[in-house]
Formats: C-alpha cells, structure tokens, sequence
C-alpha cells in the first residue's frame, strides 16, 4: 500500500513512533473543569505529553475543531500543547492554530515527511 492510499490514522503512527513515543490509541482524560476530553493520540517526547485530534474530512478543518483542541491542552494537566492532523488546510485556520500555538498538520505534509525520511536511509 503506498503512503497516498493510507489514512491519516496510519500516517500520523508512522510519522510519529519513529522519534517520539505514541499511543495510537484514543484517550479520554479528564481535565481540571471536570470534562473528559478525547484525544485520538498522545506524542511523548522526554519531557513534554502532546494531544493529537485526527479528523480525516474531506473538507476543511473548522476552527472550532482547533478552539476545542485549545481548550482540551489547556484544560489537562501534563498536556504540553496541541497536534491537528487533518486533510485540508485553510489559510484562516493556520493562522488561528499558529495564534494559538496548536501545530496543524496535513496529510500532505506527513507524506512527504515519510518520502524524506526514506530518502535518507
């Protein structure tokens, strides 16, 4: 199966497991307010937890997808910050995440991640 054809559930493992410690699985953890939020993923690295929404649409991401994913990192204790993996990308909702300090990734960006790294080897 080529990297095109897999969804961003398996691209988001892959880019993430080979540096990072990741928990592919979803994750409801309770915050400070007393809500559970739901991550799809969690990103380990030696000193920091990341929370990770995938929302593998074939349309845009809204940015009350990006407000939820900042108030859920702001709401847990441990969670350093937030990772939205989706399919397209807005040039609105960039500088939303940006302002927000949520990182916003797109498959396409994943896929050439992976492509680069196999270069490499």
């Amino acid at each position: 199966m080529t990297l095109v054809n897999k969804n961003l559930i398996e691209l988001t493992k892959l880019v993430f497991s080979e540096k990072y410690d990741f928990i592919a699985e979803p994750q409801k953890i309770k915050g400070k307010s007393g809500k559970i939020w739901t991550f799809d993923g969690l990103v380990k690295n030696a000193t920091s937890l990341f929370g990770i929404f995938i929302r593998d649409w074939k349309r845009e991401i809204s940015i009350t997808q990006l407000r939820q994913l900042h108030k859920a990192c702001l709401d847990v204790p441990g969670i350093e910050g937030g990772i939205m993996i989706c399919n397209i990308i807005s040039d609105f909702s960039r500088d939303y995440s940006n302002q927000f300090g949520i990182q916003l990734l797109s498959k396409g960006h994943l896929i050439s991640k992976l492509r680069t790294r196999q270069f490499q080897y």
